[in-house]
């Protein structure tokens, strides 16, 4: 089980998304997920407090939050401690769509249903 994230270690993340969601804006998911690695390697370089993570990790929570601050699955679909973020951020656009940089995490679910349906219209 991965190890869970301070509100001091995350506050990084939280201050950060919107330079990048301005980062990914209009990017293709592969260079979406590019970009959101060498955000999560300079944050782990600036920042003392996140030091004891992976990039790896910070790479995973960078769209976790991002679409936690969104609103994008429904509030039972992320982690009891992190609801109080939700939906406090809304993109510009006021698009719903998963950032699709991280599906390693299914959001209680919510993740599989979105892709499924996604891989049936595509059918």
């Amino acid at each position: 089980m991965s190890k869970q994230w301070s509100e001091r270690e995350q506050r990084h993340i939280l201050d950060l998304i919107p330079l990048y969601r301005q980062t990914i804006e209009y990017k293709d998911l592969k260079e979406s997920k590019r970009l959101t690695f060498e955000l999560a390697e300079k944050i782990h370089q600036k920042f003392p407090d996140v030091q004891d993570l992976t990039v790896n990790a910070i790479y995973e929570r960078l769209p976790y939050v991002e679409n936690l601050l969104a609103g994008v699955f429904e509030t039972h679909h992320y982690a009891v401690k992190d609801r109080v973020h939700y939906s406090i951020l809304p993109r510009n656009t006021g698009n719903k769509d998963p950032n699709l940089c991280n599906t390693r995490h299914k959001y209680n679910g919510a993740m599989t249903e979105y892709l499924k349906k996604m891989k049936e219209l595509k059918v």
